[in-house]
């Protein structure tokens, strides 16, 4: 801080803060908010908005009070440690103060400090103890004198009391950090802004200040997804049907595919398609359901099947692959495991067999010899009772080949009696651990040492702790991220060094490891754990039916699938007779009927299953507003509706406006598909204007309230047009070079109205003129080059634009103009009432002081901002309509509003009717 800034807040002394140093974090706070990124770009936008002005406005003594009373708390606390440390640190520099030094007084610390630098360098006993001498004699005389005795006193204060004053000070420095915190976040961030806005003038919202358009960069709307009306009620109707065809219908870009997308949980089984408009009903069926056997497979963890490689060797190398992957990465582990296993025990499994060996054998030999006689016995009829016995055991295996109540007994007993053998096993060795005289002998030498015992408890429970579940996380140190995987690992190496070196250092240990009766009891722990993991293992399912059944319809509907067989006979190598047959056998493509019958079939078997899991079976289809007209959409789903109303399954469909109109017509003189095809529909309407700032605030967070109404207006309430607009008003702030509203939306807006007029253009170059009529397309030529050459010249600019948009001198079609087809005379009715609603929009966003106006106008319910979208949308309508809504909207705002328009003559005629034609 430099010495001019620094005496503005000196000033203020006594005033706000008690000493300095209060005074200067506040200055602190105010530079570190002025680097802030959203302050920074508001910095020079308007003349006096700059950082010397917010500097002198913040050391001002209103503003300073203003800006330290949220803090308050913080800096009272400050403040009570502050004071505690500078008592302390005056007491002890009046202690030093008053120490008294001279050659009777310093002679005792150097003579003490000699002796001790002896000791530590193994100098002579006689150097040492002579030293040591001299220092207590200089003590002695010292503290015969009274300024000896009060200098070592305040010593001895001095040293226990500077543990005191070190932590006083520190408790000081981080209450001074926590309240300079506080104070820049909630005191003077905020006055830093208030006082930003006031330099700004009376209208800073008219200023382009987003905290961040990265939203717009992107065209993905799942992750900027906010809840509308549409979406409320899309939940609320599947949530009350276990199943049905509801159909989305709205204008283009409304979010239909967007609602598709999100209504579909984590919990759902969905397939989402589209119905492009080159699509037959048949294919669109063959290819719903590849795709619903694709997605069923997936979901099931395994592998659809890829027809693009289709040679035998690929296919056998893709089978076998991961097979032989999953079988080296087990034996490169198993076999290194066996090994050292088998050779750690293999003295203890030598020595179990010498002891237990002879016994076991004659034990089983014994038993071998009882079954053979009996088998033998049986077969040449000298036992008649065990032959019968072992008939009707035999007659009992057989019957039982279908009752799983006797298979499931026989399954449990092998799984309890391998898991009581089991844990018989793991338990014996660890009773016998308490029971052996020798191992409790080291035992007690091990708990005799403290050291050892605590040690090797802290390194069991390090490595016992280290949970390896939150592998994933990191930890913050300073500018390093650390994760916990190491962090883990370095816990585990530490216990096992802790313990190595317990193992090394305490021979206690070491007998206990290296008893003589430790390796037969490893090897029953381990026959018994084996034992018990042999019990649980169950062997891998095979493939689900339903995942058997999807791939096998995956095969005759991708696949061509032909069987050959041939025969040849003959007599001998040399002479043959025979004939040879061939027959091929290639699967027939399913019609329609047996396509639709297999998919529901399949459909109904999948739906049920999630069903009884408490999952829903979602169908969306999307795109279907792609087949051109309501007449082929229509068409289409009278086609496709066989495959609606399976049971449990939702099926969501998004269709254009039309369709959805003829389904709310239904029960009227006329039935269509819609009638039979749909259970409900959801009509997903233009945003309402707190729609739209939701939108942009998510896509573009900061973004002030007149740009939204701006967007808003041009899109109608349209979410992808809100979206493109909103990324063309970034795009002309960067062209234009100015965060100004009025510029900004004067040339967005023009921009805009020229290129809709190019269009215009367009299809009027393919109306029919005369030349009595040129001078119409020669002003509207004209008007085009004014818009295309700038806005160097507003004000002709804006007569030319409101001749045309108000239908005066050479744009007035009725009078003296040769009369106009019916066609061109609506196109020019429709360019000239978008005119008037550019010329609106120029009138409300593009002049100065839009907030001071936006305030008496909102006083109307004309003034609303919402009525500017809906005159947008009433332009798909009616040029008529919106024009009267765009002078509602101008009275409102105090806008000039000319007499109504003339008609052109023709375009507001009926249509004759064609002869044969029915008549709407």
């Amino acid at each position: 801080m430099d010495d001019q800034y620094r005496s503005l807040y000196e000033r203020l002394l006594g005033v706000v803060w008690e000493d300095r140093a209060e005074a200067e974090i506040y200055g602190k706070a105010v530079e570190l908010c002025l680097e802030e990124p959203d302050i920074t770009r508001r910095l020079g936008a308007r003349p006096g908005a700059s950082a010397e002005a917010i500097r002198s406005a913040m050391a001002a003594e209103a503003n300073a009070t203003r800006a330290v009373e949220p803090a308050r708390a913080t800096l009272d606390t400050f403040r009570r440690q502050l004071s505690a440390a500078r008592k302390s640190d005056a007491d002890q520099a009046g202690r030093l103060r008053a120490m008294t030094w001279n050659w009777r007084t310093g002679s005792p610390p150097v003579l003490c400090f000699l002796a001790l630098m002896s000791w530590l360098q193994v100098r002579p006993g006689a150097t040492v103890y002579a030293t040591a001498a001299l220092a207590a004699v200089a003590t002695l005389a010292a503290l015969s004198r009274a300024e000896g005795r009060r200098t070592f006193g305040l010593v001895l204060v001095f040293l226990c009391l500077a543990p005191v004053q070190a932590f006083r000070s520190m408790r000081a420095d981080r209450a001074g950090n926590t309240w300079a915190e506080d104070l820049r976040v909630n005191g003077v961030k905020p006055l830093v802004k208030r006082v930003l806005d006031a330099l700004l003038g009376d209208d800073p919202d008219e200023l382009l200040f987003p905290d961040s358009y990265e939203g717009f960069r992107t065209s993905a709307s799942r992750p900027y997804f906010v809840h509308s009306v549409g979406a409320e009620q899309l939940t609320r109707k599947m949530g009350h049907m276990d199943g049905g065809t509801i159909a989305l219908c709205g204008p283009r870009g409304s979010g239909k595919t967007t609602l598709l997308e999100h209504c579909v949980t984590e919990n759902d089984f969905s397939v989402m398609t589209s119905a492009p408009a080159t699509f037959a009903p048949q294919d669109f069926i063959v290819s719903l359901f590849s795709a619903l056997c694709e997605r069923y497979i997936e979901s099931e963890g395994y592998r659809a099947p890829d027809f693009a490689r289709i040679t035998t060797t690929g296919r056998a190398v893709r089978r076998v692959l991961p097979w032989v992957r999953r079988t080296t990465g087990w034996m490169s582990y198993a076999l290194p495991a066996v090994l050292l296993i088998g050779l750690g025990t293999f003295a203890a499994m030598r020595s179990l067999e010498q002891r237990h060996g002879p016994f076991l054998t004659a034990q089983t030999r014994h038993l071998l010899d009882g079954v053979t006689g009996l088998v033998a016995a049986v077969w040449r009829g000298e036992n008649i009772g065990a032959g019968l016995a072992l008939a009707l055991l035999g007659v009992m295996v057989w019957r039982t080949r279908k009752n799983r109540v006797v298979l499931r007994a026989l399954k449990d007993l092998w799984v309890w009696g391998t898991g009581a053998i089991g844990l018989t096993l793991v338990a014996v060795p660890a009773v016998s651990v308490f029971r052996d005289p020798e191992l409790e002998r080291n035992w007690d030498r091990l708990l005799a040492d403290d050291f050892a015992f605590v040690l090797l408890a802290i390194c069991a429970l390090l490595y016992v702790f280290s949970d390896s579940r939150d592998n994933d996380r990191h930890m913050s140190v300073g500018r390093w991220e650390i994760s916990y995987r190491r962090i883990h690992a370095a816990r585990r190496l530490l216990s096992v060094a802790g313990i190595a070196y317990v193992y090394v250092r305490h021979a206690a240990l070491r007998d206990l490891v290296t008893d003589d009766d430790n390796p037969v009891r490893v090897l029953s722990v381990l026959t018994g754990v084996a034992l018990i993991k042999i019990g649980e293992w169950n062997p891998k399912p095979g493939e689900p039916r339903l995942v058997r059944r999807c791939r096998d319809q995956l095969y005759r509907l991708q696949t061509v699938q032909s069987t050959t067989s041939t025969l040849t006979l003959g007599t001998s190598q040399i002479v043959s007779l025979g004939s040879s047959h061939a027959t091929a056998v290639t699967t027939v493509p399913p019609n329609l009927p047996a396509l639709v019958a297999d998919f529901r079939a399949l459909l109904s078997d999948i739906a049920l299953s999630r069903s009884l899991q408490g999952k829903r079976t979602v169908i969306a289809i999307d795109e279907l507003d792609r087949l051109g007209s309501d007449v082929k959409a229509l068409a289409f789903l009278g086609e496709v509706k066989a495959v609606f109303g399976v049971p449990h399954v939702h099926y969501l469909v998004s269709v254009a406006e039309d369709v959805g109109a003829a389904f709310v017509r239904r029960g009227l003189p006329y039935r269509d598909a819609t009638d039979s095809s749909l259970d409900d529909v959801v009509h997903v309407q233009p945003g309402t204007l707190a729609q739209s700032r939701r939108i942009l605030q998510k896509r573009a967070p900061g973004i002030s309230p007149p740009y939204v109404a701006l967007v808003h207006a041009l899109s109608g309430g349209i979410p992808r047009d809100l979206v493109r607009y909103g990324r063309r008003v970034m795009e002309t702030e960067k062209k234009a070079g100015t965060v100004e509203l009025s510029d900004i939306s004067r040339t967005l807006v023009l921009d805009e109205l020229y290129e809709t007029l190019s269009g215009f253009r367009v299809l009027l170059g393919r109306q029919e003129w005369t030349e009595a009529a040129s001078p119409v397309l020669e002003s509207f030529r004209r008007l085009m080059a004014r818009l295309k050459s700038g806005t160097g010249d507003l004000r002709a600019l804006r007569r030319d634009l409101t001749d045309f948009a108000e239908g005066r001198r050479q744009f007035d079609f009725s009078g003296g103009l040769p009369p106009l087809g019916a066609e061109t005379s609506r196109l020019l009715v429709e360019a000239s009432a978008y005119a008037y609603f550019s010329l609106t929009l120029l009138d409300v966003f593009g002049t100065e002081g839009f907030t001071r106006r936006s305030e008496r106008a909102f006083a109307s319910a004309d003034g609303d901002p919402q009525l500017l979208a809906e005159a947008r949308q009433e332009l798909a309508v009616s040029p008529y309509t919106a024009r009267s809504l765009l002078r509602s909207v101008r009275r409102a705002w105090g806008l000039p509003v000319q007499g109504r328009a003339h008609a052109p003559r023709g375009a507001g005629r009926r249509p004759r009717p064609v002869p044969g034609q029915r008549t709407p």
